[in-house]
C-alpha cells in the first residue's frame, strides 16, 4: 500500500504545510553558514569579532531547529531510539505509533508550551533585546519560535495520528 493511499485530506494539507515550512527554513542553514564563516574570517583573521554575528549566530540555529521538528516529525527522519522497530509488521508498528503520540508526544508538546507561553510573552512586553550593549535587539523574536516550533510540532503528531488511525482503519475493511 502506498503511503499516501491511506492519507485522509486534512493530513497530507498538514503535512504539505508543514513541509513547506520546514523547507523554507532549511534555507536559514545558509545564513548560518555564512554568518559564521564571517565571524571565523573577523576573529581568527582580523583578530576582531563582533557580538552581533555571534548572537545571530544562536538565534538562526534556534529557528532552523524549533521550524525542523515538525518537519522531521512529518518526514519521519527523526531519531528513534527503539531497537526491535524494524522486526515489527506496520500494523504493530502504527499502534505504537498511536500510543506514542498520544502518552508521550501530546503531552510533552502540551507542557512546553504551558511552561513557555508566560516566558514568549514577558519577553514581548518587556521588549526584551540582548544584555549586551552591542547585541541584538527583539530578542522576542527568536523566543516566539519556542511557541510557533511547538505549535508546528503539535500539528505534526495529530497529522502522525491521524494517520495511523486511517492506516488500522482500512486495514480492517
Amino acid at each position: 500500500m502506498n503511503d499516501d493511499e491511506y492519507k485522509p485530506r486534512i493530513s497530507r494539507v498538514i503535512d504539505r504545510f508543514i513541509t513547506l515550512i520546514g523547507e523554507s527554513a532549511a534555507w536559514l542553514n545558509v545564513s548560518l553558514v555564512t554568518v559564521i564563516i564571517m565571524q571565523v574570517v573577523l576573529r581568527y583573521v582580523f583578530s576582531k569579532g563582533l557580538v552581533r554575528l555571534e548572537e545571530l549566530q544562536w538565534h538562526l540555529y534556534a529557528i532552523g531547529i524549533m521550524l525542523g521538528l515538525s518537519y522531521c516529525t512529518t518526514k519521519d527522519s527523526h531519531i528513534r531510539l527503539d531497537l526491535f522497530h524494524h522486526r515489527y509488521s506496520r500494523r504493530t508498528k502504527e499502534i505504537i505509533e498511536i500510543f506514542g503520540t498520544i502518552f508521550l508526544l501530546i503531552p510533552m508538546v502540551t507542557i512546553v508550551l504551558l511552561h513557555s507561553w508566560p516566558f514568549v510573552a514577558e519577553s514581548f512586553r518587556i521588549n526584551e533585546a540582548s544584555d549586551s550593549v552591542v547585541g541584538l535587539p527583539f530578542r522576542w523574536f527568536v523566543k516566539s519560535f519556542l511557541l510557533w516550533g511547538f505549535i508546528l510540532l503539535a500539528l505534526a503528531g495529530v497529522s502522525r495520528l491521524i494517520n495511523s488511525v486511517a492506516f488500522l482503519i482500512k486495514g480492517l475493511k
